[in-house]
Parts: C-alpha cells; sequence; structure tokens
C-alpha cells in the first residue's frame, strides 16, 4: 500500500538528513576534507537504501514505506532490536569513559532522551486511553487503534 507519491525517498532523505549532520560534526572538529568524504559515504549510504527500497523484498517493502501488516511488524521488531542495541552501547561506553576518568554526563543525557521518548510514544499511541476504560477507538494520534501492530 502506497501512502504518498514520495513515500519511497523517505528513508534515504531521513539518512542523508543525519549523515550531513555528521559530516558537519566532523568538519567543525577535525577538517572540511574530512567532512567531504564523511558526506560521500552519507551518499553512498543514501542511494544504496534507495535502490534496496525498490526491491520487491520484504526489507525493500519496508525501507520504501510501502510494507504490509505483517512487514510493519517485522520492522517495527528490527527496531527494538536497533534501539536495544544503541541502549547496550551508550552503558558500554559510559563505562568505559567512567573507568578512563571521562565526564559520563553525556550519554546519560542520552539515555535520559530514549526513556522520556519511550514515554512520550507510550502515551501518544493511546496506552493510557486504553487503561482508561473510556473505549476510545482511535489512539491519541488519530490512527485507528485496530489498525496498530501489538
Amino acid at each position: 500500500m502506497t501512502r504518498n507519491k514520495y513515500s519511497r525517498l523517505l528513508t534515504p532523505a531521513v539518512a542523508l538528513l543525519a549523515g550531513t549532520g555528521i559530516a558537519c560534526a566532523v568538519g567543525i572538529r577535525q577538517n572540511w576534507s574530512a567532512a567531504i568524504a564523511s558526506e560521500a559515504i552519507a551518499l553512498c549510504w543514501a542511494t544504496a537504501l534507495y535502490f534496496w527500497g525498490r526491491a520487491d523484498t520484504d526489507t525493500g517493502a519496508v525501507l520504501s514505506q510501502q510494507e504490509d501488516e505483517r512487514q510493519q511488524l517485522v520492522g517495527l521488531k528490527a527496531t527494538q532490536l536497533a534501539l536495544a542495541a544503541v541502549i547496550f552501547a551508550i552503558v558500554v561506553v559510559c563505562l568505559i569513559a567512567a573507568a578512563s576518568k571521562y565526564e559520563i554526563w553525556p550519554y546519560q543525557v542520552l539515555l535520559v532522551i530514549i526513556g522520556i521518548a519511550y514515554f512520550v510514544g507510550m502515551r501518544a499511541y493511546g496506552v493510557d486511553a486504553d487503561e482508561s476504560g473510556n473505549g476510545a477507538a482511535h489512539s491519541r494520534l488519530g490512527f485507528p487503534k485496530d489498525q496498530l501492530p501489538d
């Protein structure tokens, strides 16, 4: 099911935007030739995501935002795994920084942001509406609850 004409471009565009942010950080911290190399890598990654999204596979459907319910569940589980990996990596880096006598507050801030985003998502997708017993048919964002993944 196609959401709109340009839905296939969403994933590569987000990847390119994130890569541009990283390239800017590299340019500020190191030098601008390294930033150009970082941007070239981001552009190659976004291009690969675009062509991967054109494939007639489950992964292609998820990347091009044209998935069915089963593929949405696969994408949701992949996102959950990625989040677990990020949290684990932040905890490991926090431990390494503490052992090396570096500041750990930046990593703690990242964990707090993840926690806040989780609870905002729980509230936005209507978990509280189910518990209140008012029987609302839609989540707080307006999505029909029968179409949200379990």
